[in-house]
């Protein structure tokens, strides 16, 4: 970033606003996000909420709660933009659109909007990826909970619950079903965790200044850091992975 102020840096590929990457990743950049870890979390809550529709909804809202500030956010910086700008021909100084339509250029004072994206979205899917630390003890969780339910439904006969037992044997099944699909998915949102650094380094290298940069990161890692690290550890939605069985996967972190 104080490279491209203070240096004049060679052209390359990703320096041109038109490539691949940047056209049809970075423009797309929350869509992808918002797609992909819509799947993930359906998918993996499904499972660690024991098939509980509402519970998995719920944590699907974290996204809704994303999408809203992305939308607000970068509204605001078109707001700052807009009246902190002017355009180098006064005769179509009204707004930005008609300015740039006209063929000049609009300068004010322009929040990188793929800074704050980039980061915002890189920090969401570590976030979501995390339930997977406890995800192989899953699987041993659910055993041992019908083990326990057979010797305690030997004694008790005719009595035996049947409501949680077929909720975890539906777990378990469906664990079975979907843990490849998963690990594709994570797959996936690792390689696209990686992108969206990478591009966010040709942002901070090739384009905007360093005050523009600096506002638009601040802005990303403190949209994420109130949301992950503030608020679903306190109220509604809650935190990725919580569910009934949350205190026996505390035991053992492993990754998938």
């Amino acid at each position: 970033s104080i490279a491209h102020d203070l240096l004049p840096l060679p052209e390359s590929y990703f320096s041109n606003k038109g490539n691949v990457f940047n056209q049809y990743f970075v423009k797309l950049s929350w869509a992808w996000t918002l797609l992909l870890t819509t799947l993930f979390i359906a998918s993996t809550s499904y499972v660690y909420t024991l098939a509980n529709t509402s519970a998995v909804l719920k944590h699907m809202s974290r996204l809704f709660v994303g999408t809203a500030i992305w939308f607000v956010c970068t509204s605001v910086f078109d707001t700052i933009l807009h009246w902190t700008g002017s355009c180098s021909n006064l005769d179509y100084n009204s707004d930005k659109r008609t300015c740039v339509k006209a063929g000049h250029v609009w300068d004010g004072f322009d929040i990188s909007g793929h800074a704050f994206l980039l980061s915002f979205c890189a920090l969401l899917i570590t976030s979501e990826l995390s339930v997977l630390k406890t995800w192989d003890k899953i699987q041993v969780a659910l055993e041992e909970k019908n083990e326990e339910r057979g010797s305690k439904g030997k004694k008790r006969g005719k009595n035996t619950k049947k409501k949680n037992e077929d909720e975890r044997e539906i777990s378990l099944e469906w664990y079975v079903r979907l843990t490849p699909y998963i690990a594709v998915l994570f797959g996936v949102l690792s390689a696209l965790t990686v992108l969206w650094e990478f591009m966010l380094l040709t942002t901070a290298i090739y384009f905007h200044t360093i005050s523009h940069k600096l506002v638009g990161l601040a802005c990303g890692t403190l949209s994420w850091y109130l949301t992950y690290e503030k608020w679903y550890k306190q109220a509604f939605p809650g935190l990725p992975g919580e569910g009934p069985l949350q205190k026996s996967l505390k035991r053992d972190r492993h990754i998938l």
